[in-house]
């Protein structure tokens, strides 16, 4: 088998046998709930003797015992699974495919986590309000485990020590920017910690976070790797087999499993992985370098986008140390913020988009913008989350061109309407 990353995402779940009596190129929905098992080995001549003898109807010749019930898995997720493991342990060095564990959500791949590792203090660096919400979930009911939130630019706590969960996310939501993870995992390995990082933002080929020596990456699969808007789900991929398997067990026991036409839609996504990336984190860079010039008032843009935009956040812009070129060999997230001058413009600025979208969620093919503060209140009052597709860019600039002068007209407006009603 190859090891070119285009080649695996195609080919890296052939080894599972499905519908060998067709061949199908695209592999059809597994949608069965359970599957008949064989006759054991050691009775097979007689019960072969005995339905001979009573002519009863055949039901078909199973040769493995592979699938059993679709909580534990299908022959859909095991393919998913083999192309994600093949996919994070693509990296220089790689010991080899990695190990990954499919789930019904990203949240549920957060939450498998924290209940494997059952850790005894919880040190995050943590972005995204609903990994904080579940966090705060699996802490309520769990008597004498600690929590220290920090930020990427706080030290690790002294006395990390065994039995502490270190868990970050990088790149961070909604800012894409990247936390410097090989000295974070070289510290928890030392003591015994373990590490396990949200890598939605930066899936590979852009991060390959298991290449900096943390314990397991979790993807949420709704993200850039289902890619369509059109899926929920969660990964957790690590290179340590009795990690996997044991999640396995447990994700089947708590009924975390995604259904068949998830892990159908997400394998069909992920032979497109690398070819979208890594047309939208170019185009994202492309996009905030025009941004910057507009809160620059730079010459060059329009004198009407002056003054619109206040600020704009991603990864890269600005200086770019080695490690953030090693952490980040395919290029950045394709997620970006800016911060427009006042609450109104922002609120409305994404409504008056034609090609991008007013929506929540990120990594899809369309570009998809919101006023964050709508959903995570801890945001500045003027500041939208981009997720940027794979629309031509200067599709995107017009659209935005025209949209912020718009968003100002409407903000005015508010205003004016608030005084004369006061």
């Amino acid at each position: 088998m190859t090891n070119s990353l285009n080649s695996l995402l195609v080919h890296a779940d052939a080894g599972i046998s499905s519908h060998p009596e067709t061949h199908p190129v695209a592999l059809p929905i597994a949608v069965s709930s359970t599957y008949i098992q064989p006759v054991p080995a050691d009775l097979a001549p007689f019960i072969a003797a005995e339905k001979a003898a009573m002519a009863a109807p055949a039901h078909g010749e199973v040769k493995s015992f592979e699938y059993v019930y679709s909580r534990d898995e299908s022959p859909t997720t095991s393919r998913v699974e083999a192309v994600m493991g093949a996919l994070e342990g693509a990296y220089p060095g790689s010991p080899g495919h990695a190990h990954a564990v499919v789930f019904s959500t990203g949240l549920a791949a957060i939450s498998a986590a924290m209940q494997h590792y059952a850790p005894k203090r919880i040190v995050t660096m943590l972005g995204y309000f609903g990994s904080l919400a579940g966090l705060e979930k699996y802490l309520r009911n769990r008597a004498g485990v600690t929590h220290l939130a920090l930020t990427p630019q706080d030290a690790l706590p002294a006395d990390l020590g065994a039995g502490d969960l270190v868990m970050v996310e990088s790149p961070l939501n909604p800012f894409g920017d990247v936390t410097n993870l090989a000295p974070i995992a070289a510290r928890a390995r030392a003591v015994g910690a373990h590490v396990v990082v949200d890598g939605t933002l930066a899936p590979p080929p852009l991060q390959y976070a298991l290449a900096t020596g943390i314990d397991c990456v979790i993807h949420s699969a709704t993200k850039y790797l289902g890619g369509h808007s059109d899926l929920l789900g969660g990964v957790l991929v690590t290179h340590d087999a009795a990690t996997a398997a044991a999640l396995r067990v447990e994700r089947t026991d708590i009924g975390w499993t995604m259904g068949s036409l998830e892990a159908w839609l997400l394998l069909r996504s992920l032979r497109t992985l690398a070819l979208r990336v890594r047309e939208q984190t170019k185009t994202a860079a492309v996009l905030a370098a025009w941004f910057e010039k507009i809160v620059a008032c730079d010459a060059s843009v329009p004198n009407a986008l002056h003054g619109t935009l206040t600020k704009v956040r991603h990864a890269s812009l600005g200086p770019q140390p080695e490690w953030v070129k090693v952490q980040m060999p395919g290029g950045h997230s394709p997620v970006l913020a800016v911060e427009l001058a006042n609450r109104d413009a922002a609120r409305a600025v994404a409504h008056l988009l034609n090609v991008a979208k007013p929506a929540t969620s990120l990594g899809g093919v369309e570009t998809l913008v919101e006023w964050r503060q709508q959903c995570d209140p801890s945001m500045p009052d003027g500041l939208v989350r981009i997720s940027v597709g794979i629309e031509d860019v200067e599709d995107l600039k017009v659209d935005w061109t025209r949209a912020l002068v718009a968003a100002q007209k409407v903000a005015e407006g508010a205003a004016k309407a608030r005084a004369a009603a006061a």
